[in-house]
């Protein structure tokens, strides 16, 4: 049996077209690779590309993520609702109040350079609310929010007038004084002569020049557009309710005289505002945007909750006196302190050179006695520079100069010279200057307020006794420096955080607190005078709570136990 060899491929005599062939396909895959390497490459940044856009998580909040279309989503709904605003108020631009306007518009304009912030911030604060509702029984129904959807679709009535105001009280009457008959009815007179003038053909805004006494009447008596809701305008409002425009209306009797009104135009209520428009053309369907309207409404509910169950009078408080360090203006070196009752012997005159010598003998002879008031035990600095000093910037603080540096105290030299003669405590006798008669107390040195502060706790703790007196002398508010100290009764959420701490974490009556550092809001130490578990809090101040805790108790217990995460790229510059 015998086998026959296969034939072996001459490749060095193959075919040409076979590596012709050979060559191609090769060719062809190559493109094929690059053609589907290219596609690749474009669809993975395309997918990127829109991930980053739609998809890219920008916070998560009790568990629910937000992505990049969320928060463009609610970017598009504060662009509408700002050019909504703007445009309202650029509308009631041409009056006495621009200048108060075009500050609005520029403070809205501003926070369009962080949008994306602010829409975060947004996004934020409404899902912590929304996910914190049922826990504090808080809720806004459906009604509500079709209610005010409408409103923010509304614009109000708004009428465009001009004024003459004429005042029954001459310009130096006192601020409470009240006018009396013969004045009412000369002011009436005034503004029925002014009518006779207009109706007589004379123009509005000429007569409201000479005769108005109000501050339009350089701009011919133009108040620019109002509606209801302007208090400073209201009663010319109403007085306008029926009339046509160019009528002009009154005597209008006012709290402080009689007016004329003229009606300019009138734009009629409307709820066909711009904001509708806007919400379309920045693609914002109508469930994004009542989303958007009822996490603001939750804001609302909170404040009630927070002023109706959390604030309420009874309620746990604390009496406490306070010493009051504040922060220091330059670089602390040591620092001396000092207060003064000046007695000129010009009082009304702003140099004192043209004064004899009679006139400066009695100018001393009250100094002295002065320095006999300031000598005893229980002066009162503050009652007595207010009636007597005529340095009246520092007799409204009991005298009190501040701190100064004694290299360098910025005084004239007779009274620098007569401070660094003086120990801490001691009084001057009468010292002249060129500004007249000085009776001078040094009443401090320090090397840093914080020093001073640790010394003052230290003193005060070895005297509990003497704090109203220390407040009084060394205290920089000068409100509660002037009653010894005393602040009053404190209940939760009225001050800010760290110093509630420290007041409600004093226990015994006299007890004396460790100095409150808060940085450049100055230093302060109490004394806890007086407790009580269940005390009813004033009505104004019990306001003031409300209006001034909401947004610390918000942080604290509603938003503090919520945990979520906010791209740092998207966080405020008060979130960071």
């Amino acid at each position: 049996m015998s086998f026959r060899s296969r034939p072996v491929l001459d490749r060095k005599h193959r075919p040409r077209w076979q590596d012709e062939l050979r060559t191609q396909q090769l060719i062809v895959g190559a493109f094929a690779l690059a053609i589907a390497l290219a596609l690749g490459i474009f669809g993975a940044a395309a997918w990127n590309g829109y991930w980053e856009a739609h998809l890219q998580p920008v916070a998560s909040i009790a568990g629910t993520t937000y992505d990049r279309s969320d928060l463009d989503e609610r970017r598009r709904i504060l662009i509408a609702e700002t050019t909504s605003t703007l445009s309202e108020l650029q509308a009631q631009l041409g009056g006495p109040r621009d200048q108060l306007i075009q500050q609005q518009i520029e403070q809205i304009t501003a926070g369009l350079a962080d949008l994306d912030a602010s829409a975060a911030t947004s996004l934020v604060d409404g899902a912590i609310l929304a996910s914190q509702a049922d826990a504090y029984g808080v809720s806004v129904g459906g009604d509500e929010v079709d209610a005010d959807i409408f409103l923010r679709h509304t614009l109000p009535e708004r009428v465009l007038a001009q004024l003459i105001a004429v005042a029954a009280l001459p310009d130096d009457a006192e601020p409470d004084a009240e006018p009396t008959e013969e004045q009412r009815a000369a002011a009436l007179e005034e503004v029925e002569a002014a009518r006779d003038r207009i109706e007589g053909g004379e123009e509005f805004d000429t007569v409201a020049t000479e005769v108005s006494d109000d501050a339009t009447a350089s701009s011919g008596g133009l108040l620019g557009w109002f509606n209801a809701e302007d208090t400073s305008y209201r009663e010319y409002f109403e007085a306008l309710a029926d009339a046509e425009v160019g009528d002009v209306v009154g005597p209008v009797e006012t709290d402080t005289g009689y007016a004329l009104v003229e009606l300019l135009d009138r734009r009629e209520r409307t709820t066909d505002g711009p904001l509708a428009g806007l919400l379309r053309n920045q693609n914002v369907d109508d469930d994004a945007y009542r989303d958007h309207v009822h996490e603001e409404l939750l804001v609302d509910a909170f404040r009630a909750h927070f002023g109706e169950e959390v604030v309420v009078s009874p309620a746990a408080q604390r009496r406490v006196a306070q010493i009051f360090i504040a922060a220091p203006t330059a670089a602390v070196v040591p620092q001396e302190r000092a207060r003064h009752v000046l007695i000129q012997p010009l009082p009304d005159a702003a140099d004192q050179a043209a004064a004899t010598d009679e006139q400066w003998a009695a100018a001393l002879e009250e100094a002295e006695e002065v320095h006999e008031q300031l000598s005893a035990a229980d002066a009162d600095w503050f009652a007595i520079a207010a009636e007597r000093s005529a340095d009246t910037g520092s007799g409204a603080r009991g005298g009190d100069l501040g701190w100064y540096d004694p290299a360098n105290p910025g005084f004239v030299p007779e009274f620098a010279d007569a401070l660094a003669a003086l120990e801490v405590g001691e009084l001057s006798e009468p010292v002249r200057s060129d500004f007249g008669w000085h009776v001078i107390q040094k009443t401090g040195e320090r090397t840093s307020p914080q020093a001073h502060a640790a010394e003052l706790v230290e003193q005060l703790r070895e005297d509990p006794d003497s704090f109203a007196e220390v407040a009084t002398r060394l205290s920089e508010d000068p409100t509660t420096a002037a009653e010894g100290g005393e602040l009053g009764w404190v209940a939760p959420y009225q001050l800010e955080r760290g110093l509630e701490e420290v007041v409600f974490g004093l226990e015994e009556v006299g007890e004396i607190s460790e100095p409150h550092d808060a940085g450049s809001s100055g230093i302060t130490i109490y004394q806890l005078l007086e407790t009580s578990e269940r005390r009813e809090i004033e009505e104004d101040r019990l306001e003031e709570i409300r209006t001034s805790g909401f947004d610390r108790w918000l942080e604290q217990e509603v938003r503090a136990p919520v945990e979520f995460w906010l791209d740092p790229e998207f966080a405020s510059s008060t979130q960071t």
